[in-house]
């Protein structure tokens, strides 16, 4: 099975541009490992009932990653990423 195409959010697009190269590598293959077996995050509820949550370690920091899956056209559409102070409501935020 082929893995899914991805599509990014302008916001996150422009999130990883600013980050150290390390963390750009770390975040690079974990969006890579999401296109292989989308449904390896965890499924939020309420809200945010459509997104899936991927958590991630680089730099000695725990990094999370919000996507959703369109099964119809075979895309993942990742939303956010950053460390765990805020994101859910950050990220409640935005897809409202």
């Amino acid at each position: 099975m082929n893995p899914y195409e991805v599509e990014a959010a302008p916001r996150l697009n422009r999130d990883a541009k600013r980050l150290p190269p390390a963390l750009k590598r770390a975040l690079d293959a974990e969006i890579r490992k999401i296109a292989a077996d989308p449904l390896r995050g965890d499924r939020k509820r309420g809200v945010l009932r459509d997104v899936y949550v991927e958590k991630f370690k680089a730099q000695n920091d725990q990094w999370l990653i919000a996507y959703r899956i369109d099964e119809n056209r075979r895309v993942i559409q990742l939303l956010a990423f950053g460390q765990h102070e805020n994101f859910y409501r950050d990220l409640g935020r935005y897809i409202r």
